[in-house]
């Protein structure tokens, strides 16, 4: 690359930069490496990003998940060349499946070096393949001056589309020659001047679909309304007034952030199912918003009424193949209209009001056996969570996928404002749990994460970002040596030790050396008030926490469980 040539890229990718800028987008994860050095010098000069500086590109792309989760903007990823890249892969997979806006930008070599033995070289063209919204091959700067507007349109398609719904994360690779070093123009003139401007297409429903909706829905006096997970703060007035137009109970999935704000809003239905579901009505339809609930037992019992689904993310997220309608829309306009339209509707007197005393004989069952409890039960610390992290004023709550989303959904009844929940429920898996909780800490300033053990170990070196960035977390580990939800599952039928081996997985960890490691504020906790104690201690220290929680062992987890459920 030439001395003039250079300046043709720092150009190309000051004008890519700017553009970026104005479309919105304030946050950047740049993980280092050498083919990237333009790249990572041309968002190094801009002075309104905020810049993270990550070595471990897996953690690194869960971070930038977390910090887009939070903030609901998309945030930049930048990588190298080679694998560096292609370990970005489950955090694009889990962006792509939970609508999180992410811009990937790695780098590549040029097109004479690909598939020629260079090193660091693989093929990056649609490497996400169909789990990115939109790729883009970067041209290469060879001075031509339309590729300076080329960049900035690019970088405005970019965030439009990785924001517009449903989100999801969007790809750009860009090839450089050596020198790496690009030389830089002063800033832009003229910075209004956009060559594009892309509007992004807002949702609005139909309102003669509506009205057909609401002809079918007149025909079900019996239904449920069901808030999964997802942000369900700005339709919940929507959602009571429909509850009562209808005479229908609302069931609200704990990550829909809903739950306990209302004494109209249930939140019991998993204990309910799970004690006694053959012997309960089933709903005629079911008014679903969000994402499927974390509750398979609530999911089965619905499973063969009648849906209405309500979608503001413009997705299909229908798994179990019921007969269902989808209603594409903002929901609180959506629900608005519906309750518009049912004005002259006349519910049910008994059906709402028969779910009512089951969740409130579901929650004096509960509370009973909970207060009989003398060992590191697991469902304790859900019960109790809400009164637990009161000191923290509202708190932001990351759950880790397996059991602790599980347990939350079933044990913690009535979080209310005090508590807000995030979990990475796309692709469900516990990979990347910490370096994401640690993202949204980036953003809402403090955050707990309650993980299990097996997903702390998978990604420990997510815990780099909080010591290196001074971030608030307190992090609880749950401790039942090995993969705790297995002991749930039909495989627990095995002879044992083909269980344990392939399944169970026992660790024999403990991580008070990695709480040392990342100089962490570290406490063990064995029993119950070892358990309440640590908690209101660590909750008023700043900067990174580590509680590691030694639990009941796996078989007499599933016992306590049964115990818990059973009717």
């Amino acid at each position: 690359m030439t001395q003039e040539s250079q300046k043709f890229v720092g150009r190309y990718l000051s004008r890519f930069v700017e553009s970026l800028q104005r479309s919105g987008v304030t946050r950047a994860v740049i993980c280092p490496g050498s083919r990237s050095t333009p790249l990572a010098m041309a968002l190094h000069r801009a002075p309104e990003l905020q810049r993270c500086i990550l070595m471990d590109e897996r953690s690194a792309a869960f971070f930038a998940l977390g910090q887009a989760k939070a903030s609901g903007r998309p945030v930049l990823l930048v990588s190298t060349s080679g694998t560096a890249a292609a370990n970005f892969m489950p955090a694009v997979v889990e962006a792509y499946w939970s609508h999180v806006p992410l811009i990937v930008l790695t780098a590549d070599r040029p097109p004479e070096l690909r598939d020629s033995g260079a090193p660091q070289t693989i093929d990056q063209v649609r490497l996400y393949g169909t789990h990115v919204k939109w790729f883009q091959d970067m041209p290469l700067a060879d001075g031509a001056e339309i590729l300076d507007t080329f960049a900035a349109i690019t970088a405005e398609r970019a965030a439009v589309t990785a924001s517009q719904d449903p989100a999801g994360p969007v790809h750009l690779n860009f090839p450089f020659r050596e020198p790496l070093l690009a030389e830089f123009p002063g800033p832009s003139a003229d910075r209004s001047a956009v060559p594009a401007r892309i509007v992004p297409a807002a949702a609005c429903p139909s309102p003669g679909a509506i009205r057909d909706i609401v002809r079918r829905l007149k025909d079900f006096p019996q239904g449920f309304i069901v808030a999964g997970p997802g942000q369900m703060a700005t339709v919940q007035p929507a959602l009571l007034a429909l509850s009562d137009r209808l005479g229908w109970p609302v069931w609200a999935d704990p990550l829909s952030n809903i739950r306990g704000t209302d004494s109209a809003i249930l939140g019991t239905h998993d204990l309910i199912l799970r004690a006694h579901a053959e012997a309960l009505p089933q709903p005629q339809a079911v008014i679903r918003l969000g994402a499927p609930p974390t509750s398979k037992a609530l999911n089965q019992f619905i499973q063969h009424s009648r849906a209405f689904i309500i979608d503001g993310e413009g997705s299909y997220r229908e798994p179990d193949l019921q007969p269902a309608e989808m209603i594409y829309g903002q929901p609180d306009l959506v629900v608005g209209q519906i309750v518009q339209e049912l004005s002259d509707s006349a519910p049910d007197p008994i059906w709402r009001s028969f779910w009512q005393r089951q969740d409130q004989a579901a929650r004096d069952r509960l509370r009973d056996r909970i207060e009989t409890l003398q060992e590191s039960v697991e469902p304790y610390l859900y019960y109790h969570l809400a009164e637990w992290l009161k000191p923290l004023g509202p708190a932001d709550v990351f759950v880790s996928n397996s059991m602790p989303v599980r347990d939350l959904d079933t044990f913690t009844l009535d979080p209310g404002q005090a508590l807000r929940f995030w979990a990475n429920r796309g692709a469900n898996g516990i990979d990347g749990i910490v370096s994401t909780a640690l993202g949204v800490a980036a953003v809402k300033e403090q955050v707990v994460l309650i993980t299990g053990d097996l997903a702390f170990y998978h990604d420990m070196n997510g815990l780099f970002a909080a010591k290196k960035y001074g971030l608030n977390a307190l992090i609880v580990v749950i401790n039942n040596d090995g993969g705790g939800i297995f002991s749930f599952l039909p495989q627990n039928r095995l002879d044992s030790a083909q269980f344990e081996d392939l399944f169970g997985t026992p660790h024999g960890l403990t991580f008070e050396h990695a709480a040392a490691m990342y100089h962490a504020e570290y406490r063990l906790a064995r029993s119950l008030p070892d358990l309440e104690e640590a908690i209101s201690e660590l909750a008023r220290i700043p900067g990174l926490r580590i509680l590691e929680w030694h639990t009941l062992t796996r078989p007499r987890n599933v016992s306590e469980h049964t115990r818990l459920w059973g009717d």
